[in-house]
């Protein structure tokens, strides 16, 4: 547990990026010694900036161990299992994350949302309901803005409204007043040693909350549910769920909300992503009115099925947050072909055959990086047109060249954006660039 103030102790932060460097910021504040580390180089002039001393590089770890911290904070994306995290817990360092501060200094309730998919979707749609509702909530998390820099909102908010990712809810020993758990899929297994230790993190979302507390999750769930101490709430789109989909209708707990039809958002993934938010932001105070109206209005968040242009008649979809496979599969489910399809990317150790073999539609398979190799094999065994390149732009321009009138461009990758991109956000930016670059062209 972390004390209510590290006035005068020595925290770590292991790992520099944007969330860490808001909860240096707030140490600092309390009167905190904050040491950074970071693999990368490129942090040190970020630290510098913030007025914090580390290390950074090659060897970072082992100036951490010199450091003897009394906290050290992990980056969300490391392996928790790493001998220099034992050593320092051995030598009495308490391991924490910024996820654990967040929850050891908040006042307000917080409505948490963890999954394999829909997350940013799932948690955005909730904060408009509640704010189409006039409730006061701070969005943060994974999603975007740090938990840390939430906390400024204290005195303005009734609640949080956070995405959690597995890596934040990783050891954590906090769960949300009202906790959205939307699916559980293999993925990040290059980081979680096993796909039972990434679904146990994913139940951490519910594991500590208590009798007041409420879990909606999908209806093929509620078994593994059982135990959970608070109330239970499900979704499905074939089911007689709390929330549900029935003959093309929206209803919740049998009161019909919209057509899916009226959705502007495709795709029967996004039908169950619409059917969680409204058992969220009802469970937060909204009522039918403010959750159908926002349903019918919002159109969606960039790099997930963003249409991007047509160029002389093809369309251009990013959904550059397909990470993995399934992702990559409701893509295919949600929009119609022919397509040519650009996918590949850092190899996050997850399986691809289901995905080679579910894939429809598809006139040509431009592809690129470790990923790309693997899919190229898989794709040429289902006697589906394939290609690898050597760039992301490469297989871009090629996609875009082979298309034809009336073909939809689809960057679904299905793999992680590491081997080029540091982020699956920046990847789609330059798929971006270069669509509107081919339009102006």
């Amino acid at each position: 547990m972390l004390p209510q103030s590290l006035d005068g102790q020595r925290a770590a932060l292991v790992g520099y990026g944007r969330a860490h460097r808001s909860l240096a910021r707030r140490l600092l504040a309390e009167g905190a010694e904050v040491f950074a580390c970071d693999r990368s180089e490129q942090a040190r002039a970020q630290a510098q900036e913030d007025g914090v001393v580390g290390a950074f590089g090659p060897g970072y770890l082992e100036a951490l161990l010199a450091q003897r911290p009394a906290f050290a904070f992990l980056t969300p994306g490391i392996r928790k299992d790493l001998p220099a995290f034992a050593s320092l817990a051995a030598d009495g360092t308490i391991l924490s994350s910024e996820t654990a501060f967040f929850f050891a200094r908040r006042a307000r309730p917080v409505l948490g949302i963890t999954g394999s998919a829909g997350k940013t979707t799932t948690t955005t749609l909730v904060g408009r309901m509640l704010a189409r509702q006039g409730i006061p909530a701070a969005v943060c998390g994974n999603i975007g803005r740090p938990l840390t820099d939430a906390l400024a909102d204290e005195g303005a908010i009734t609640l949080y409204v956070a995405e959690f990712s597995s890596f934040q809810l990783q050891n954590l020993e906090h769960s949300p007043e009202i906790a959205g758990l939307l699916n559980i899929r293999p993925n990040h297994l290059d980081v979680h040693s096993s796909f039972e230790d990434y679904a146990q993190s994913k139940w951490r979302i519910a594991r500590f909350q208590d009798a007041q507390g409420s879990l909606v999750l999908p209806w093929e769930l509620q078994k593994e549910a059982a135990g959970m101490p608070g109330r239970v709430l499900t979704f499905s789109t074939s089911e007689r769920a709390d929330a549900r989909l029935r003959d093309g209708e929206l209803f919740l707990h049998g009161r019909r909300l919209l057509s899916a039809s009226e959705l502007r958002l495709p795709g029967r993934h996004n039908v169950e992503n619409a059917l969680a938010a409204a058992l969220l932001a009802e469970a937060a105070g909204a009522d039918d009115t403010a959750i159908a109206e926002e349903l019918r209005s919002f159109g969606g968040v960039a790099h997930r099925l963003e249409v991007v242009a047509e160029v002389a008649g093809v369309r251009c979809v990013n959904d550059s947050i397909a990470t993995a496979p399934d992702r990559a599969m409701a893509a295919f489910d949600a929009l119609e072909g022919p397509f040519v399809w650009l996918a590949g990317g850092y190899d996050k150790h997850l399986d691809y055959r289901e995905l080679a073999r579910r894939v429809r539609s598809v006139r040509l398979a431009c592809l690129f990086g470790p990923v790309g190799e693997t899919l190229l094999e898989l794709l040429r065994q289902e006697a589906i047109p394939a290609r690898h390149y050597n760039t992301f732009d490469d297989a871009v321009q090629a996609a875009l060249a082979a298309a034809e009138p009336g073909d939809t461009v689809l960057l679904s990758p299905a793999a992680a954006s590491y081997d080029s991109f540091r982020s699956f956000e920046e990847r789609g930016e330059r798929f971006r660039e270069l669509v509107l670059a081919a339009l102006r062209g």
